[in-house]
């Protein structure tokens, strides 16, 4: 029980961090009227500075986001956005498109009457997933998984009730190249916290049935390869206590691959573009953080970087080839810095913590 509640806390995380800022209210300019919000060029940097989410512009620019720009809410490549408008206590979703101007809201019909509807968009921001995710004791208008295409504005169910039964599906993450869906299941009378169930899927968007992961697959799940040939684990040893990665590659679902060795106690990974290596944060053993570059067999780790006492970091990103992101929590506050996969100095790039890289 207490090894599966990391994956039910993220289920339950993912589900409730697309929720609407506050409770249903009157319809705000943005919801009803013309749409706010400019398109995000390729490069800008989504940051969390005082609370408040903004996107600071290749050109030196830093603006708030709009609502609909907002955490999941927002396309990758900063073209569209997902509006939540107040409708009668529950939410309608409709999607803004800012490639246009002014700003061009585009209503999507199964999207009404949602009371927590959640978000999760594709990598190369073509459509999205869409489903919604009410308390115990809530029935929801909408008891399907949804996908919604943007070049045609085609609606299809992924799964459909019957394919759920009594269980709830969370979407978690779509594969780089767009193929495959990471999902989880939740008893209907699950909120996910304390409940002893979910199961993880791989849905082919291309068609088949759902395959169920095997036990454990999704706990802390931290992201696919580059490549989309598998996915990647971060959990800790229940022995000693310390973190350790684990690769679940496709073609052999049921043989994951630990890549770290017992001695570290990683934090955070991330797959290059390529899947061909992963960034690693860990804790040393004098306690101070440090970022490994290494193979995504586990060979060739070498350390690019240590920080300073009192540093440690808590968001990671390798959004080029030869660019990772890292943001730090420290003495000096927080802040997002950049550096090269070969190690250098990191430049300090904004105050704050990264939350994403405009596509």
């Amino acid at each position: 029980m207490r090894r599966l509640l990391p994956y039910l806390a993220l289920l339950f995380a993912i589900a409730c961090g697309n929720a609407p800022n506050s409770q249903p209210a009157q319809p705000t300019r943005a919801a009803v009227g013309a749409p706010l919000g400019e398109r995000l060029p390729s490069g800008s940097l989504i940051v969390v500075q005082g609370g408040q989410q903004r996107a600071l512009l290749p050109d030196g620019r830093s603006i708030a986001l709009a609502e609909p720009q907002q955490g999941a809410r927002g396309a990758p490549n900063g073209a569209y956005g997902v509006a939540f408008i107040p409708s009668g206590g529950t939410f309608d979703i409709a999607l803004i498109d800012y490639s246009q101007n002014p700003p061009a809201q585009r209503e999507i019909p199964e999207g009404r009457g949602l009371i927590n509807p959640v978000i999760l968009w594709q990598p190369d921001s073509s459509g999205f997933v869409f489903y919604d995710f009410p308390l115990i004791g809530n029935l929801s208008a909408l008891e399907a998984l949804y996908y919604y295409r943007i070049s045609s504005g085609e609606r299809r169910a992924l799964l459909s009730a019957d394919q759920m039964g009594n269980q709830r599906a969370v979407a978690l993450a779509f594969s780089p190249n767009g193929m495959y869906l990471l999902y989880g299941t939740l008893r209907e009378d699950s909120e996910a916290i304390g409940a002893q169930s979910g199961t993880g899927y791989l849905l082919n968007l291309l068609g088949g049935q759902p395959i169920a992961l095997p036990e454990e697959a999704l706990l802390g799940f931290s992201g696919w390869l580059g490549d989309s040939s598998g996915f990647l684990s971060l959990r800790d040893d229940p022995q000693t206590g310390r973190g350790y990665l684990t690769l679940y590659r496709l073609t052999q679902l049921a043989q994951p691959r630990r890549l770290s060795a017992e001695s570290d106690n990683v934090t955070l990974a991330v797959s290059a573009p390529d899947g061909a290596q992963i960034a690693l944060a860990l804790r040393t053993a004098e306690g101070l953080s440090a970022l490994r570059v290494m193979a995504v067999d586990g060979s060739n780790g070498r350390e690019i970087y240590r920080l300073p006492q009192g540093e440690n970091i808590i968001a990671l990103f390798w959004a080029a080839p030869e660019t990772i992101y890292f943001s730090t929590l420290g003495n000096s506050g927080e802040r997002t810095w950049r550096i090269a996969p070969n190690g250098g100095t990191p430049t300090q790039v904004s105050e704050g913590v990264l939350r994403g890289v405009v596509r």
